[in-house]
């Protein structure tokens, strides 16, 4: 009996621990855990903005012509193989923001007459002195003239000349280039000399202009050659020796102080011939003659310099030949950089 009890007993307390609830399994308690955030919103300083506009490329043209020759008066104005019809070609083509004119621009006021009929009273010339130029009246013109119809506005007026030829020998900007205009015949005495030359008077001047200029391109016109060259479409050859090579030493210096202020070109007439070389860096461009298609042994021509940037570009037009009175683009080349 007392085994049944013991036995009764020791079932029971199985059972009962077969239906106790499980003891609850012991796990870690999770220790607390940061969550990354961005690092918060700086409320930034208070700034000013601006808008930035590129500095605009330098864009520009000009025209070339030189030696008129007495066929540029009022009584040719109707004729298209002078000079009034060799400016409506020029129209044609597009005469650039101004002409540039390196002499014999006889008659220097009918010149200017003509200019404005076909080009309009406002259009921007620039003429200097031909070894023609020294009659009284064109004297009194040239010395007379407004350089510097637009004041402090491009293209202005940045030096005159010596004293003695402080009017016919000046230098103007225009964009980013210089422009020096040179009367060849200025002496310390007179701006008139009978030969042309690069005088200590003008050369001291010239270097002084070119060294105070900051301009990237520089342009120097003057009515004789350094080196007369032979015309590119006849062969014909003028004035070798009668311009400013007659005087080599100072032609020598002067082209040395164009190769060392970097000097783009020089401009030049007085041959009636058209040539384009390259001496030691320097371009020396003769612009030929502007009296007209066939006014003179070589064909009548004018010249577009075109600037864009750093890079300079010539489009040379002369006259056609017979029977027309046309004017046809002959060459076309960079002379810079």
């Amino acid at each position: 009996m007392k085994r049944l009890l013991i036995g009764t007993a020791s079932l029971l307390l199985i059972l009962l621990a077969s239906c106790a609830p499980a003891a609850p399994t012991s796990s870690p308690t999770p220790s607390p855990t940061t969550t990354a955030t961005a690092n918060p919103t700086l409320t930034p300083t208070e700034t000013s903005t601006q808008t930035l506009t590129p500095t605009p490329i330098p864009s520009f043209s000009f025209s070339v012509t030189t030696d008129m020759s007495e066929v540029s008066g009022r009584e040719y104005i109707d004729y298209p193989n002078f000079f009034a019809g060799l400016l409506g070609h020029l129209k044609d083509v597009g005469p650039g923001d101004f002409m540039v004119s390196t002499g014999d621009v006889i008659p220097a006021a009918d010149t200017r007459w003509t200019i404005d009929q076909v080009l309009g009273e406002d259009f921007l010339w620039y003429p200097i002195p031909g070894n023609h130029d020294f009659g009284a009246s064109d004297y009194a013109f040239l010395r007379d003239y407004n350089y510097d119809p637009n004041g402090p506005a491009e293209p202005n007026i940045v030096n005159h000349g010596p004293d003695s030829c402080p009017h016919t020998t000046y230098s103007f900007d225009y964009q980013n280039a210089h422009f020096v205009m040179l009367n060849v015949y200025c002496t310390a005495d007179s701006p008139w000399g009978i030969d042309g030359s690069i005088t200590d008077t003008l050369y001291d001047w010239l270097k002084a202009d070119l060294e105070a200029t900051n301009q990237e391109l520089i342009f120097v016109f003057g009515h004789e050659p350094a080196f007369p060259q032979p015309d590119e479409q006849t062969g014909l050859t003028s004035h070798v020796y009668e311009s400013l090579d007659e005087y080599r030493q100072a032609r020598d210096r002067f082209w040395q102080l164009l190769q060392d202020e970097g000097v783009a070109a020089y401009f030049c007439g007085h041959t009636h011939n058209y040539s384009a070389i390259q001496m030691n860096g320097v371009w020396q461009i003769e612009a030929g003659q502007a009296m007209g298609t066939r006014a003179a042994p070589s064909p009548g021509t004018f010249l577009i310099v075109n600037v864009q940037g750093e890079t300079v570009t010539i489009n040379t037009y002369r006259g056609e030949e017979a029977p027309g009175f046309g004017y046809l683009l002959t060459d076309s080349f960079q002379i810079a950089p």
